[in-house]
């Protein structure tokens, strides 16, 4: 069964939205683009304790953050500077 969900909300003063479906990220592609190049260096700060000193955000997520759910949710809000609206298969906050 697909799992997805939309998240909308702001980045750098624009509306933008993002759709995970699946572990596949589409939407606005400057943000899209973000959010891959964030999710690598995620997989990164775990291997490399300078790298987790200098984004202890990304070093709290899992290694590979869009391979779920939860981890691919967190990194969304973690890029986007304001959520406005979800939809779908959200996970629950504490996920």
């Amino acid at each position: 069964m697909s799992s997805s969900f939309t998240v909308r909300g702001t980045r750098n003063g624009s509306l933008v939205h993002v759709t995970w479906t699946d572990g596949a990220l589409t939407g606005d592609p400057p943000t899209v683009d973000l959010l891959e190049v964030q999710a690598e260096i995620a997989g990164t700060v775990h291997d490399d304790a300078h790298a987790a000193r200098a984004f202890p955000a990304l070093a709290a997520l899992p290694p590979d953050p869009l391979a779920d759910p939860a981890g691919a949710y967190r990194l969304i809000v973690h890029v986007f500077d304001s959520v406005r609206q979800t939809e779908g298969a959200v996970p629950a906050p504490n996920a």
